[in-house]
């Protein structure tokens, strides 16, 4: 068994990227969007051989000799080429109310969406257990393989830990007692594949140092919440990543708030932010920035707290693609998937208005920690049982409520591409469009530095040097329907 799962581990992280095409290819006329530099560089050609950039250049007649012979040559005149967009925190899982879901449909909706990349924890029958993490190595190996039209798939540890008392730990959490179990956890996790660890909400200092010890010493990273110890405290531990905005309210409320709080849940924090104490949450930032800590605020999945009818409003020309055994589970009367994600959370008690500038609160600030100098990475939240929340177009929300809070758009747009790279330390492969990379690369028609919601805007898609036009995608996914 334990060699059966090192070889396991080995072809996770030295598979072969093999789905690229053989004929090298070359995009022609496009406008290169240089996230980096912040510039745009128009006419440009850009050369591609299996599943990396080996060309970039001005696309005039004395740079021909540049384009191998026996290049496809791929029009791309007029649009903005973006580097594939990073998704640093989204859920996947086997089945919703007993059914199916068809994994290769749902990651074609995200690469319909521009993503070419995810950071992902998985779920085992919507339970987060450990043997959910199987799924997603599978699928990363068969992606990177060929087998499976896919993003590029980042592995977290599927049974998130935490210190007791935990909640709600029947379904959503694995517990330790102290650092010696946690150690012991991580180090298992690590062994099976996973590349993330991911925290929960409750610990003392002892567990998460540990945690985050243990899985440094392996080569992984940590990710998570810590409500109870908040962001700045996990920020001097060395975590990797801190999810949500929640760790930043724990020191930001006046006692007179803290102490009124009655449901029990991480979840009330998301709409206290109407009620904190700025200077504090500053102090806190700055902890963050001293220590290049990243943030993932993921705003956007609150949106469905303010608005529900308007999301599937929204959101519905994008459900026509969409799975429709699953889509028929979720739109069901019945259905409550949120509530069942949430472990029973009733969202309902509370003012919608108050959720919408709680979200409002929670961007500005952001953009106030960019400013700072602080990292912030895109992250969706989409899981599919949050209906009618959609993969893909959920984290076009998110850039465009970070502008709406006072990011430019290439500060927006930085989020999902450099920032995120840097954060998963794969900069040196994703994340900008240059000579060495990996061809991730997105086709826009329109500008998205004059304005952030053209990444939804998306003409072609090419994935580790393989082209996915959007209509091609777009009439698979009917077909797969």
């Amino acid at each position: 068994m334990k060699t059966f799962l090192t070889a396991v581990a080995l072809a996770i992280f030295f598979a072969p990227i093999s789905n690229a095409q053989e004929r090298p290819i070359y995009l022609t006329g496009g406008h290169l969007v240089d996230v980096v530099r912040g510039e745009i560089y128009e006419d440009i050609g850009i050369v591609i051989e299996a599943d990396k950039i080996t060309g970039l250049f001005f696309d005039f007649p004395y740079n021909e000799q540049r384009v191998p012979e026996n290049a496809e040559h791929i029009d791309v005149s007029g649009k903005y080429l973006i580097p594939g967009l990073i998704d640093l925190h989204l859920h996947t899982q086997k089945t919703f109310q007993d059914v199916e879901i068809d994994r290769e449909h749902l990651y074609r909706l995200l690469l319909k969406s521009g993503v070419t990349t995810i950071r992902v924890l998985d779920r085992h029958g919507g339970v987060r257990r450990p043997e959910a993490m199987f799924d997603s190595l599978k699928d990363k190996i068969a992606i990177d393989t060929g087998e499976m039209d896919g993003p590029n798939i980042i592995v977290s540890a599927s049974g998130m830990i935490e210190q007791a008392p935990g909640f709600p730990r029947a379904i959503r959490t694995q517990i330790v007692d102290n650092a010696i179990e946690a150690r012991e956890l991580v180090s298992d996790y690590a062994y099976r594949g996973a590349e993330w660890i991911k925290f929960y909400n409750y610990g003392d200092e002892e567990v998460v140092k540990a945690v985050i010890d243990e899985a440094h010493s392996h080569g992984r990273k940590v990710w998570g919440h810590f409500a109870m110890l908040g962001a700045a405290e996990a920020s001097r531990l060395g975590v990797d990543s801190l999810e949500h905005t929640v760790a930043i309210v724990q020191d930001a409320l006046d006692y007179e708030t803290s102490i009124s709080m009655t449901d029990i849940g991480y979840y009330r924090r998301f709409r206290l932010w109407t009620d904190v104490n700025e200077e504090k949450v500053i102090k806190t930032l700055e902890v963050l920035v001293e220590n290049q800590t990243p943030l993932i605020p993921t705003l956007a999945v609150q949106n469905i707290f303010v608005d529900r009818e308007k999301m599937e409003r929204e959101n519905a020309d994008f459900f026509r693609y969409y799975q429709p055994e699953i889509l028929e589970a979720l739109s069901a009367p019945e259905s409550h998937g949120v509530e069942e994600h949430t472990a029973g959370f009733d969202f309902a008690q509370y003012d919608p208005k108050q959720w919408g500038e709680s979200i409002n609160a929670q961007a500005r600030m952001v953009a106030k920690f960019v400013e700072m100098g602080g990292i912030v990475g895109a992250g969706s939240d989409f899981s599919a049982d949050i209906f009618p929340y959609a993969p893909g177009i959920s984290l076009h929300q998110e850039l465009q409520i970070f502008v709406k809070g006072g990011m430019t758009p290439l500060d927006a747009l930085r989020t999902a591409t450099t920032n995120a790279a840097k954060i998963l330390g794969w900069e040196n492969r994703f994340g900008s469009i240059e000579i060495g990379k990996q061809a991730d690369i997105v086709a826009l028609n329109t500008n998205p530095l004059v304005n952030i919601e053209s990444v939804a805007d998306i003409h072609t898609i090419v994935k580790a040097g393989e082209v996915f036009p959007v209509a091609d995608l777009n009439a698979q996914l009917l077909a797969g329907r």
